[in-house]
C-alpha cells in the first residue's frame, strides 16, 4: 500500500493492525498487539443484559484510579498508536453505510475558532475546550504507562467519553482497564476539573474482533471525580451525530506527545475539511474512513473531530509517518449508533 494515499477504489484484504506504545527513555512501553477475530454471535454484556451485535464492552474496578495518576506518572506516559497493516489478497471488505442521520445535541453550543495547523488552544479550561481531555491507562504486566485523547460526549448518564478502539481494546482478549482515567481540560500537568476513573469500556466489534480500522472507536462511561462530580456537570458535552455525508470541515482536538509535541498541551486543528478515504480504508470492514489536513503525532489518538463547533462526528485513529500532515478517523455510522446507545445506558 501506499502510505496515506486517497483514493476512491480499491481491490484487496488487509490483516490487522499493531497496537503499540510509542517507548521513551525515561519508561519503555514496547507492545504489539492485534485483535483476534472472536467467534460470531451475541455478546453478553458484563455491564448488565446483551450488547448490541455491534458493540462490545467490559466492566473497570475505578477504585484508587486517581491517586494513582502521581504527576511523575502522568509526565512519562508514552502515547498508545495504533500501525494499519499493508493489504494483501484481492477482495474488498469495506461496507457502505446506510445509517440514518441522527444524533444528540450538546449540552453547550460553542462556536468554534479558526487556524490552520495543530496549534495550542489558548485556553485549555474554557467551556469550548475543555470538554476535551486527555487519557492515561497502566498497561498490563507492569509494561509502564500510556496516554491517548478523548471527548466528553452528552448521554443521559452524563459520565461518558468518546475515544479510539485502540485506547480501550489493545488485542487478544484484552482490554486496557488498568487504572483508566479520563481528565479534562488537562494542560502542564494541571487537573483543573479532577480526574474521572472508568467503570465500563465498549468498542465496535469490527474492531475488537477484526482490528479493522474503520471500527476504530471506543467509548468509556467513567465515575465522579474527586469532588464527587458527574462528568457533564464538571465540564458540559459535546453532542454526537452519526450517518451525515462525509463531507465535512472538522475541528480536531488531542493531546499529541510524541515529537514534535511533549503532550502537556491540547491543540487544535480548526476548520480542516474532508479529503477522502485511505487506500487501506477499502480493506477493511466497515463504513470508509476519513481523512483530514493535520499534523497530529502520537498521544492525539482518540481526539475528536467536532463539527459545528460542538458535536463529534469522528475520532483521530491514525498517521503515516511519511505523510505527518495527514489524519484519518472513523466514520461515524451504524457501529458507533450503537456503541454509543448501550454506553448511554450504563449507569
Amino acid at each position: 500500500m501506499l502510505a496515506g494515499a486517497l483514493i476512491a477504489t480499491a481491490v484487496a484484504a488487509v490483516p490487522m493492525p499493531s497496537i503499540a506504545a510509542t517507548p521513551g527513555p525515561a519508561d519503555p512501553i514496547p507492545r504489539t498487539a492485534a485483535p483476534t477475530p472472536r467467534s460470531a454471535g451475541s455478546i453478553d454484556d458484563p455491564a448488565g443484559g446483551p450488547a448490541l451485535p455491534t458493540t462490545s464492552s467490559t466492566t473497570v474496578d475505578p477504585s484508587n484510579a486517581a491517586a494513582f495518576w502521581t504527576p511523575a506518572r502522568l509526565s512519562g506516559a508514552r502515547p498508545l498508536e495504533v500501525t494499519p497493516a499493508r493489504p494483501t489478497g484481492d477482495s474488498p471488505r469495506f461496507t457502505p453505510s446506510t445509517t440514518a442521520a441522527g444524533g444528540v445535541p450538546p449540552l453547550d453550543p460553542a462556536s468554534a475558532t479558526v487556524s490552520s495547523a495543530f496549534d495550542p488552544v489558548a485556553e485549555p479550561e474554557a467551556p469550548a475546550n475543555r470538554i476535551s481531555g486527555a487519557i492515561f491507562v497502566a498497561l498490563a504486566g507492569g509494561e509502564g504507562v500510556a496516554r491517548c485523547s478523548g471527548t466528553s460526549v452528552s448521554a443521559g448518564n452524563r459520565s461518558l467519553v468518546i475515544t479510539a478502539g485502540h485506547c480501550v481494546y489493545e488485542g487478544h482478549g484484552r482490554w486496557l482497564a488498568g487504572k483508566w482515567v479520563f481528565i479534562p481540560g488537562y494542560h502542564d500537568g494541571v487537573r483543573p476539573f479532577g480526574v474521572f476513573p472508568a467503570k465500563w469500556l465498549g468498542t465496535t466489534r469490527i474492531w475488537q474482533r477484526e482490528g479493522s480500522e474503520n471500527g476504530d472507536v471506543g467509548a468509556a462511561v467513567v465515575g465522579r471525580n474527586e469532588r464527587g462530580e458527574l462528568l457533564a456537570d464538571a465540564v458540559g458535552a459535546a453532542g454526537i451525530a452519526w450517518g451525515l455525508p462525509p463531507q465535512q470541515s472538522f475541528d480536531v482536538h488531542g493531546y499529541p506527545a510524541a515529537p514534535p509535541y511533549n503532550g502537556s498541551s491540547q491543540r487544535l486543528c480548526a476548520a480542516t475539511p474532508y479529503l477522502g478515504h485511505d487506500f487501506g480504508s477499502f480493506l477493511w470492514t466497515g463504513p470508509l474512513n476519513l481523512a483530514v489536513e493535520c499534523p497530529v503525532s502520537g498521544g492525539a489518538s482518540g481526539g475528536g473531530w467536532l463539527i459545528n463547533g460542538n458535536t463529534i462526528n469522528s475520532v483521530t485513529d491514525y498517521g503515516y509517518g511519511e505523510d505527518s500532515a495527514t489524519d484519518y478517523g472513523a466514520y461515524f455510522g451504524d457501529a458507533v449508533r450503537d456503541l454509543y446507545k448501550r454506553a448511554a445506558k450504563v449507569k
